[in-house]
């Protein structure tokens, strides 16, 4: 099999299985893994055969977010293209008519936690942490997080996780009602593609039925996204990013309260 930053599989003659594959990055998302994430989601959703999604990384990793090297000196136009096609993956997931199973080893950082709390169903790990840390960048949460880590956690924990720039364990997720199951570190891809062969086995018109009305009970995420969009490319943009940016990557804090002249 060819070394791609995405790989494909079937554990079940009903489940597709899509892992993120760059472990050198901690399987951070760049511009090629959105797009081959993007084609094999949406060939699957495309297949009859396919009754069931698992979304999953390689090397016992799930996604540690973007790819901070990629964000650099961005422009407003870069910045959107970036994520039109970030929520041109979410769209899919978020509008699948099959189960989306998440499998989270190790964590789920930023805008892996967005991609991952757009499943249906995420089995973590007791030490896999999800983490928030858009703020200490100088971003909003994107990925979709600015809806699903509301409708998951409600208002008020929503606010707090992210203004506290949070990582959570296992446990504590599932007591927010963040993940779905939680088992011990080493048997979260098993559990996860249980989990998705279960779901397969599942009356197809049914689960495609009650998962539109669970999207019609909340607000349209056309919407949302398109705010998240703006919002999004505007911080991708702004002197507060940079300095995020350049604070992380010197292993510093940021310093938010710099004026245009450095001082």
């Amino acid at each position: 099999m060819s070394e791609t930053s995405v790989v494909i599989s079937s554990p079940s003659p009903h489940v597709l299985q899509v892992a993120i594959n760059r472990p050198e990055a901690k399987n951070a998302i760049d511009e090629q893994t959105r797009h081959a994430l993007i084609h094999a989601i949406a060939t699957g959703l495309n297949d009859t055969d396919v009754r069931a999604l698992l979304l999953c990384g390689t090397h016992g990793i799930f996604c540690a977010g973007g790819d901070l090297a990629s964000m650099r000196d961005m422009t407003e136009q870069a910045a959107r293209t970036r994520m039109q096609s970030g929520h041109q993956l979410i769209k899919l997931l978020w509008y699948a008519n099959i189960p989306v199973v998440v499998a989270m080893e190790r964590f789920a950082i930023g805008a892996g936690a967005g991609l991952a709390l757009v499943a249906d169903y995420i089995v973590a790990g007791e030490n896999a942490r999800m983490s928030f840390p858009f703020l200490q960048l100088g971003l909003v949460p994107d990925w979709g997080a600015t809806q699903s880590l509301i409708r998951k956690a409600g208002w008020g924990n929503a606010k707090r996780l992210v203004l506290d720039r949070a990582s959570l364990k296992g446990r504590a997720l599932l007591d927010l009602g963040l993940v779905e199951q939680v088992v011990e570190d080493d048997c979260v891809m098993d559990v996860a593609t249980d989990k998705a062969l279960e779901f397969s086995r599942l009356p197809q018109l049914a689960v495609q039925q009650f998962k539109e009305a669970t999207r019609r009970s909340t607000q349209d995420i056309e919407t949302a996204l398109s705010a998240e969009e703006d919002d999004q490319t505007a911080c991708f943009v702004s002197e507060e990013f940079e300095e995020g940016l350049s604070a992380l990557q010197q292993k510093r804090d940021p310093d938010f309260f710099k004026d245009s002249s450095g001082e």
